[in-house]
This record gives C-alpha cells, structure tokens and sequence, in this order.
C-alpha cells in the first residue's frame, strides 16, 4: 500500500501500470468502487472456473489481485465489512465458508488475494477503525511511505513498449508454472536465523502500531523472495540469494512505515506534532519565527511550543536560544540515535 499526501508523490502511477499489466495478461483483477457481496461473487465465479494441479488431480482456486489507486474509492460503501472480509482473506484457505441470502451458506475453494492501494495518512485515520490500524488490517499490507521525493521527472518519457511487451510475456510463462517452492540448504538457514531475530526487532520497535507487521514479515518476506526467483528462473527453490534479498526488501519498509500511519492516535496534537517534525528533518535548522510562519494556520503560538517541547522530549530536535536576540533556532537532530540530524 503507497501512503503519502495527495498530489506530491505520484503514488498512483505505480498502481495504475500494475492494473494494465495484469489485465493485458488477462488475470483476474478487481478494481471498482465494491461491496462485500460483489467481492464474493467475483471471487466465487473464479473458483468455479480456475483450477491448478497438485499431485496431478486438479484443484479450484480463485487467485486475483484488488487494486486501486484510492483506497478511499475502493472502500467507499462500506469500509468496516470490507476491512473484516479482506482481513480474513489474506491467509489462503482450501476452503472458506459464507453466508449469502440467496443460498444461506457457500464456499470459495483456495483463496489467494493480491492487494495494492494507495491513500494518505489523513485518510487511514479518519477512515479506518483504530483496531484495524496496526493491528489486523495494516499489519497485513508491506506499508511504502515516504516524506520526500527522491527525484523529479517534470516530462515522463514514452514507455517502452518492446520492453513491456517482455515483462507481458514473462508474467504469461509464470502465471503458467505450478509446484511447491522447496529449500536450497543456505536459504533455509538464513531464514531460520533470521526468524529467531524477529521477537528482539519487535522489542527494539518503538512504534508498537508496527509491531503486527513484524509479526507478520516473515510471511510477507517468504511471498517476496518467490517472486524474486520466479523473476529471473523457471525453478521453484528458494536460495541464500533470493531470500538475503527479500530479506532486506522488507525490513526497509520500516523505516518510512511510520509516516504511513502519522496522522492515527488519540494525542489530539499527534498530527500537528507530525507534520513539524517532516518539517524539521526537511529545514535542519530554522528559526522559531520561521517555524511559526509555516504552522500559524494550524497552532497557536503556545500549541507550537508544546508540540516543540514534545519533540525535544523525544530527543529528535534541541532549541537553542541567542543570549543577545533572545531568538529561538530549532535544530533537528534526527532520530533517537540521531541520524539525520545537523552534525554539530
């Protein structure tokens, strides 16, 4: 799921290439604006019709991929069923049972739901239930934020369409392959040490809303390094390589994934309190004066000096005041090992 305020990142660029690719590959793709019956519907039609083969007797499925570039659009009739339907969905299930009206009960045979969105931090918290936030719902989706871009294309070039030609091609030959991913020696024992490090990375978060995340990462980390092999070999194994690689792959995530969730908490200032601190990361040095000039639509002079207090308390920033001008100048010191920050 991309977070990141309207209009400054491009978040939907990357999802919409994603909806066009793989409806040219003609693979199941739901993006309209749903209910959860219309979900299940769809869902049910597809496990009518797709079957793979396991031990050479067919199996049904019913694989595909909910995309939009608004989650706000996508949730917009009825958000909290369908938090609850896509949060019970995530873990595949040979089979899943539901109530309909029509039939009082039916089944979807093996669910397998792909999901890419996108949405600002100021939607997840207005929108979404505090309990689906860090916790069932968003621990469940790799969070991409960011507070900066990392580099500007004022004229996007034309696509190469040879070379989208060849990624349609690719995901053609491995949509088509089936088997069961087995273990190279040195993948297994990275991911086995790895794993065992996964409760400290917990303790040693300090953003509990995270936490559910990495509960959940070696799954999500397992899901990556398939794809990564599937990218460049037809061989279902997974090796030191590939795993090293998901590995890192997902442990970045949380480095940003804080700024996806900046605006939930119950601190009636904690959003304010956000928005200074991007502020400060991106000035590292500035004037009170300046500082308030920037936030004067939304705090008071005194709610500034609170939030300032706050952040000081935090050990992100240091306010240091001239003996002569009596003049503030706040300095960013980065994060609480300090990186970031203005050397001193």
């Amino acid at each position: 799921m991309f977070v990141a305020k309207p209009g400054e990142y491009r978040k939907a660029a990357p999802v919409s290439f994603a909806k066009r690719i793989l409806t040219d590959a003609q693979k199941a793709v739901f993006a309209d604006s749903p209910t959860r019956r219309s979900i299940l519907k769809f869902l049910d039609e597809l496990s009518r019709t797709q079957t793979f083969y396991l031990n050479g007797k067919p199996k049904s499925h019913c694989s595909a991929s909910l995309i939009s570039k608004e989650l706000s659009s996508f949730f917009a009739i009825d958000p909290k069923s369908l938090v609850e339907l896509l949060t019970d969905l995530y873990d595949p299930h040979d089979e899943w049972e539901y109530k309909t009206s029509e039939k009082g009960t039916d089944k979807l045979y093996g669910n397998c739901l792909g999901s890419l969105f996108a949405t600002t931090p100021e939607w997840i918290s207005l929108n979404l239930p505090e309990g689906a936030i860090g916790g069932g719902f968003t621990s469940r989706f790799v969070l991409l934020s960011a507070d900066a871009r990392y580099k500007s294309v004022p004229i996007p070039p034309q696509p190469d369409e040879s070379l989208y030609a060849s990624l349609l091609s690719d995901l053609h030959h491995i949509g088509m392959l089936q088997g069961e991913f087995i273990w190279e020696p040195g993948g297994k024992q990275l991911y086995e040490t790895w794993y065992e490090t996964l409760p400290q990375k917990i303790k040693d978060t300090r953003d509990e809303r995270l936490h559910g995340y990495i509960a959940r990462i070696h799954a999500i980390m397992l899901k990556t390094a398939m794809c990564l092999r599937l990218s460049y070999s037809d061989d279902l194994i997974l090796g030191e390589k590939e795993v090293g690689s998901a590995i890192r792959l997902v442990e970045s995530v949380l480095a940003n994934a804080s700024t996806a969730l900046s605006a939930q908490g119950r601190n009636p200032s904690g959003l304010d309190m956000e928005k200074v601190m991007v502020q400060l990361r991106t000035f590292k040095k500035i004037p009170f004066k300046d500082l308030m000039r920037i936030n004067y639509r939304n705090t008071s002079k005194m709610q500034l000096d609170e939030i300032l207090a706050g952040i000081e308390a935090m050990g992100h920033c240091q306010v240091e005041t001239d003996t002569y001008t009596l003049e503030r100048t706040i300095i960013w010191l980065g994060g609480a090992d300090g990186k970031g920050g203005v050397r001193r």
